[in-house]
């Protein structure tokens, strides 16, 4: 794509979104944020620094201080926390388990929409994915998708991704701990999950991974907005 665009993915866990997400990255050229990543990384740091996850102070210090650095470039992608790469261990359950402690967390969250604000000013183009970027990082993105799944279909899509990766999982756990995240993200005071007034909606429950690209896709392509190159993509 030539002009400047921003495109958001919103969505509850087990939706699809990093994927569709990096795969839409990857059919338009553009880069790839995956916010939830940032989360994780400052999770797991904070758990190897054995802080409290209730002291809020804490965990402010924590995100101020260490450096996440995210390789979003077209067909690139790592999660570096302080020159160590950490894209595979952000992924398992135990940080998952207390990501929630530093997404409910005004200033944390505060600190890291910022810097989220600083990469979509600095690469102007981005295909970003997460539970606010329609609604509060990115509120006047120029193409705004929301994606949901029914409970058990996001639970056996979990079910499958730790299994591929040997680790060993029950589906019940997986279902009840997702309700649980469910309900915490919607009910959060800061950033909550839901869809940006203007955000399309797509199931993916029936559908498979290059439907639902192909899908976003020409919703993009066959409607190119007006765009103001010169627009900052901070919210007024």
């Amino acid at each position: 794509m030539n002009t400047k665009t921003i495109i958001t993915i919103d969505g509850p866990a087990g939706t699809g979104k990093s994927a569709v997400a990096a795969g839409l990255a990857r059919r338009l050229a553009l880069p790839y944020l995956d916010t939830g990543a940032m989360y994780r990384a400052a999770t797991l740091a904070a758990l190897e620094q054995h802080l409290d996850l209730e002291d809020r102070d804490a965990l402010t210090r924590l995100v101020e201080h260490c450096r996440i650095d995210l390789d979003v470039q077209p067909g690139r992608y790592a999660i570096r926390l302080d020159d160590r790469d950490v894209t595979d261990a952000i992924r398992h359950p135990r940080v998952t388990d207390h990501a929630h402690y530093l997404a409910r967390d005004p200033q944390v969250r505060e600190c890291l929409v910022r810097q989220q604000r600083q990469i979509g000013c600095r690469l102007g183009s981005l295909v970003t994915e997460g539970r606010d970027q329609g609604t509060v990082v990115f509120p006047h993105a120029d193409f705004k998708f929301y994606l949901d799944a029914s409970p058990e279909c996001r639970a056996k899509r979990r079910l499958n991704q730790l299994h591929q990766k040997g680790m060993a999982a029950d589906y019940d756990q997986i279902l009840a701990a997702q309700r649980q995240r469910d309900q915490r993200d919607a009910a959060r005071a800061v950033g909550p999950l839901k869809p940006a007034p203007d955000a399309i909606v797509i199931d993916t429950s029936k559908l498979t991974l290059e439907q639902v690209i192909d899908t976003l896709y020409r919703r993009i392509t066959q409607k190119s907005p007006p765009l103001d190159h010169n627009r900052n993509t901070a919210p007024e």
